[in-house]
């Protein structure tokens, strides 16, 4: 388990809601189909103009451009499973994977078994040497994932109330799909906060009431190494297929899911996953 400490910031500068790892303002994106578990992705725009170097942290964009600071939620260099611990609020959640029960359906690493793999040669800049991974395909009642959750308390809401987004790096596999949602898991959209309900644990509950229709981003991962910034306020949305809400509900995160629809081909590296702080 990772020890304590104070998460570690940077600066990114660009635009939201896509690449921006080569920096300056990047492309919208936009949103997909829908099913009770979170339906398909859609590929999201990712464009980035040039000029700015790349580095642990963040990126710098073109001259002007305004800096924005990043709080690291964690960068796996401690090769185990739990993220950065931070205090005031706590912040000591891990990674794991998740998926549905398809017969004959794989992922690596399974549920409960998570640990960072060594980058060896390609990395995103120089020193870099863990970064979260996960492989799999043949799932085809809701997909599969791998999430990192916010804290390990009994409530595990986490309030990240001054926090606009996040940032991470990211690339996925040579054959795998592109595609990929990152899911904010709330109290809202989640039957632990008790507010919508679960069509499996209440069958006489009506699609308005569902939980799962979490607020989500849509995205195209490339085969490289890029940067990705996505705004809570302008790039998650929710379907239409579970109870809705007039805004995302920063106050009660569980965590966010790194999400690939049914029948999928997935093969995805995350690092240095941040918030972007306001």
């Amino acid at each position: 388990m990772g020890g304590s400490g104070t998460a570690a910031g940077g600066t990114v500068s660009g635009g939201s809601g896509g690449d921006v790892s080569q920096g300056g303002s990047a492309g919208s994106v936009t949103s997909g189909g829908s099913s009770a578990n979170g339906g398909s992705a859609a590929q999201g725009g990712s464009s980035a103009g040039s000029g700015g170097s790349a580095g642990k942290g963040g990126v710098d964009g073109g001259a002007g451009a305004p800096a924005i600071k990043l709080e690291l939620i964690d960068d796996l260099e401690d090769g185990d499973k739990q993220i950065t611990v931070v205090n005031n609020p706590l912040r000591n959640g891990i990674w794991d994977t998740g998926h549905d029960t398809t017969s004959g359906a794989t992922q690596t690493p399974t549920p409960g078994a998570f640990k960072p793999i060594d980058l060896g040669s390609d990395v995103p800049y120089a020193g870099d040497l863990f970064a979260a991974y996960t492989k799999g395909q043949g799932f085809m009642a809701y997909g599969a994932f791998m999430n990192v959750s916010m804290t390990l308390a009994a409530d595990p809401k986490y309030d990240a109330t001054r926090y606009s987004g996040i940032s991470f790096w990211a690339k996925v596999g040579t054959g795998s799909t592109k595609a990929m949602r990152v899911r904010f898991i709330s109290g809202d959209t989640d039957p632990r906060g008790k507010i919508c309900k679960d069509p499996a644990v209440t069958p006489s509950a009506t699609q308005p009431e569902y939980c799962f229709n979490h607020y989500y981003s849509s995205m195209a991962l490339s085969t490289s190494w890029k940067q990705y910034r996505l705004d809570f306020t302008n790039d998650f949305h929710q379907g239409t297929d579970g109870m809705t809400f007039a805004a995302i509900n920063l106050k009660t995160m569980y965590g966010l899911e790194f999400y690939f629809n049914v029948d999928e081909v997935f093969e995805v590296w995350i690092d240095d996953l941040s918030f972007v702080v306001k």
